[in-house]
């Protein structure tokens, strides 16, 4: 009687432990359209690069100075001291992939989401490379 009372017990305090540690981990935060944009709008500046290959790559002054603000209505404008684009912008939350449309192109870039919070995001590129912004 009593091994079935001490087995009892020690898979209580298995169950309460895994509880336990669960409970601690970091939770999982869901991204959703407004972590890009803000209420309004939010700008974000590049901070640093990788290659495809994992190596550093230097951020030029001239890069350094461009910036990528998102609105919540969709839209997004990309500036820097030589030019001004933009478009629209989607998120698909289920495969963690952010879509840039281009006014008046064709063209669409779409970026891996790799981490993303109210002060940082982490984009990879198609090709492998990373580029990692910070919310001005």
């Amino acid at each position: 009687m009593k091994m079935i009372v001490l087995k009892n017990y020690f898979t209580l305090l298995s169950f309460l432990l895994v509880m336990f540690a669960a409970g601690c981990q970091k939770k999982n935060e869901v991204t959703t359209p407004a972590t890009f944009s803000g209420t309004e709008s939010k700008t974000w500046k590049a901070e640093r690069e990788t290659t495809a290959s994992g190596d550093k790559d230097k951020i030029t002054s001239t890069e350094k100075n461009q910036e990528m603000q998102f609105f919540a209505n969709g839209s997004f404008s990309m500036r820097s001291s030589t030019q001004n684009v933009s478009g629209k912008w989607t998120y698909d939350a289920m495969g963690k992939n952010l879509a840039l449309q281009f006014v008046g192109s064709d063209m669409t870039e779409n970026f891996q989401v790799l981490s993303i919070n109210d002060d940082e995001m982490k984009l990879q590129a198609a090709d492998g490379s990373t580029m990692m912004l910070e919310a001005q």
